[in-house]
């Protein structure tokens, strides 16, 4: 039979970046602690959404963005805990020259020649399709890439739809696209790149903010480490 302990789960709910790590140290962390991980990973605007209509948790993992908006609005505790830094890029099929991406004008050029570019979708809050789109309208070419532009949701890896032939050109995080075999990682240009620190709080009504630090502190130590760099992800 299950005891009490084990059957008090810590509610965490995390963007994207971090579902892979949590997936890989889930039940090394319930093993050690004899608590439960009750893990919700959505979009960062979803995550939003739901923090400011009520939505109870123990743990959050968002960018530090997110974070400090929802400590202001008293949903995070002060003191959040940098985890990861991420950077966005493209992503195109392996094995042909790939095109320039090393200057605003090269970037522009790709964009143009693309037929289908797959994105998530900027309407989830989703931090590389938000950063696209104002890319784009930098670039001066948000009206002619609308028709082109392929939007998703629920966090799936568009670079394995480039690597099929399926897509000319896939938009997400550096790590989404290093981990598909087949699709080749472009940095933006300097001017255009940005690097994401995601960071991890303790909910302002959490029942077992202890055991909520206590995960936190997992996430810093050597298994989740080793974790956060098998994934392509740097730790922060």
């Amino acid at each position: 039979m299950m005891s009490a302990t084990w059957a008090a789960a810590i509610k965490v709910i995390s963007a994207n970046g971090m579902r892979d790590v949590i997936a890989d140290i889930k039940s090394g962390f319930e093993a050690a602690s004899g608590r439960r991980l009750d893990v919700t990973v959505v979009e960062t605007g979803e995550i939003r959404r739901r923090v400011l209509a009520g939505e109870a948790f123990d743990v959050i993992i968002v960018p530090r963005g997110t974070a400090d908006e929802l400590e202001t609005q008293g949903r995070v505790a002060p003191g959040a805990t940098p985890l990861i830094r991420i950077n966005l890029g493209l992503a195109v099929r392996a094995g042909a020259a790939p095109p320039d991406t090393g200057t605003p004008g090269a970037l522009r050029r790709t964009f143009l020649a693309a037929r289908t570019v797959l994105i998530t979708d900027p309407a989830t809050g989703g931090i590389s399709g938000v950063h696209l789109m104002e890319v784009l309208d930098r670039l001066g070419i948000a009206d002619e890439m609308k028709g082109r532009l392929v939007p998703g949701r629920g966090g799936g890896l568009h670079a394995e739809r480039v690597a099929r032939g399926e897509a000319d050109l896939a938009v997400q995080a550096e790590h989404e696209i290093r981990s598909v075999p087949g699709a080749t990682f472009l940095a933006y240009p300097t001017e255009f790149q940005r690097s994401i620190v995601f960071v991890a709080g303790v909910g302002t009504t959490s029942a077992d903010p202890v055991t909520a630090k206590t995960f936190i502190a997992f996430l810093q130590g050597p298994e989740a480490t080793a974790a956060i760099k098998a994934r392509w992800l740097t730790p922060a």
